[in-house]
């Protein structure tokens, strides 16, 4: 029985208090002692003129080149081959000159992109599949973690959101287990004051027991997917609950809000604000809104470029790059996030210098249709510890099927197999037929895109 099994069957109490003790080293990691310091220095610099931040990303870029060059193997080999060092970069326009990092790199290369100057005893570990189903490793400094938690406070507070107002967390990670058939289905993080209601809950039958919940509690904001979000509104739109008393600011993150998404949850919740925060797990970048809703560069943690941009009607347009500034155990220079963003040139009326993205476009997903009507748009949690797949596609060809499509590495045996149709069957669905399919690439969308979820039905 592996840990989330023996949780699923522990009582709703002790799943509390396991969730609680989670949220308290969660606090540690995120809010530890640089934290505070690291919000006033941002609140500080979220006024600064262009040429302050020009002169701030010219001296954290030299140094963390410097850093990666002379203590990372990785980087030292790379910008051998590609005939540059340190001294090529003196000022910001020679950052193209390095060559870009991509995520199969990183892959690749872990230990050689880990800095031989760092206390390895303090690097926090990450494992995600990211939005593609391909795994990915990698290393966080808690300087790193506490300057991205940093700028997202700050985020918050040009809306007068405190870190610890109660807020819902829309999320995919299955925090109750499938096999809870009464409320309450969502859990409680007591250090963040949050609460987490995972999407494979939010079905017709539950809907109900879910809207008095929130309705009850009067959250300050929403934080989350906005496809799961999306999922809640739409469900509650077909059953007529709409929350009149409705969270002040619905905050998404991690996935493109899409309009259809933004007027249907509108609806349900009409008296919201929406704002916005674009960042990932590797913090090497970050972009949050202003009280003018506009997206804008939090230059203090990282660089964000785009790669070979074009011309469009709102401004340049291209694939983003990253180069962050604190993560100095495993730096990431000029690394390839998978997203497309289109700057402006415009000054925001809010009065900031930093850069002004008019928009940042994630991976449009279709959704999995389960048995029992759940609707199911991302798998990440699925494929976490898969080291022998290289990438993965789910596919939904009829009702009551899914198709893991599968490029595999050297090591997969059909132990994996069994294994992740348990996974299934545990996470999203007991009764669903989960098919495999296995191939040498899967396929990309026209405009060259990866879809990690595809349905190939019409869902009525």
């Amino acid at each position: 029985m592996n840990s989330f099994s023996l949780y699923s069957h522990l009582p709703v109490r002790v799943q509390d208090w396991i969730v609680a003790l989670y949220s308290y080293k969660l606090e540690r990691q995120r809010y530890g002692k640089e934290f505070e310091r690291l919000l006033e220095t941002f609140l500080a610099s979220d006024t600064w003129s262009a040429e302050q931040i020009l002169t701030y990303k010219e001296e954290h870029i030299a140094r963390i080149i410097d850093i990666a060059y002379h203590h990372c193997p990785f980087y030292r080999q790379k910008y051998d081959t590609a005939g540059v060092t340190p001294s090529t970069f003196t000022c910001l326009t020679d950052l193209q000159k390095f060559p870009v990092l991509t995520k199969e790199e990183v892959r690749e290369n872990l230990e050689g992109m880990l800095s031989d100057d760092t206390d390895r005893k303090m690097l926090i570990h990450y494992h995600t599949s990211g939005s593609t189903g391909k795994a990915l490793d990698f290393y966080n400094t808690p300087q790193s973690l506490q300057a991205y938690w940093a700028v997202c406070a700050r985020y918050k507070l040009r809306f007068g959101i405190r870190r610890k107002d109660p807020h819902l967390n829309f999320t995919g990670k299955l925090v109750v287990p499938l096999g809870q058939n009464k409320p309450p289905y969502w859990r409680y993080r007591k250090a963040q004051n949050q609460y987490m209601l995972n999407m494979q809950h939010i079905t017709a039958e539950k809907i109900t027991d879910i809207m008095a919940f929130i309705a009850r509690m009067r959250f300050k904001q929403f934080v989350g997917y906005p496809s799961i979000m999306h999922t809640l509104a739409d469900l509650a739109m077909e059953q007529g609950l709409i929350v009149d008393d409705s969270p002040d600011f619905i905050c998404s993150s991690a996935e493109k809000m899409y309009d259809y998404q933004r007027d249907t949850i509108a609806k349900v919740f009409p008296h919201s604000v929406f704002v916005q925060h674009y960042g990932f797990s590797e913090n090497a970048g970050s972009a949050s809104m202003c009280q003018q809703l506009h997206y804008h560069e939090d230059f203090e943690i990282g660089h964000l470029e785009l790669h070979e941009p074009e011309q469009t009607k709102r401004g340049l347009t291209g694939e983003l790059l990253a180069t962050g500034f604190f993560n100095t155990g495993m730096p990431f220079i000029r690394y390839e996030m998978g997203d497309t963003a289109t700057f402006s040139d415009e000054i925001c009326a809010c009065g900031r210098h930093s850069q002004v993205i008019a928009g940042i476009e994630g991976r449009n997903e279709d959704y999995i249709l389960m048995p029992e009507g759940t609707r199911i748009m991302r798998f990440d949690y699925l494929f976490k510890d898969t080291h022998t797949i290289k990438e993965c596609q789910v596919v939904q060809r009829e009702h009551g099927a899914m198709v893991v499509r599968i490029v595999r590495r050297d090591g997969y045996t059909t132990a994996v197999e069994k294994d992740l149709t348990e996974r299934v069957r545990t996470m999203f669905s007991p009764t669903i037929r989960v098919h495999f399919e296995y191939v040498n690439e899967i396929p990309r969308t026209k405009a060259g895109k990866f879809k990690a979820v595809v349905s190939e039905m019409k869902h009525a």
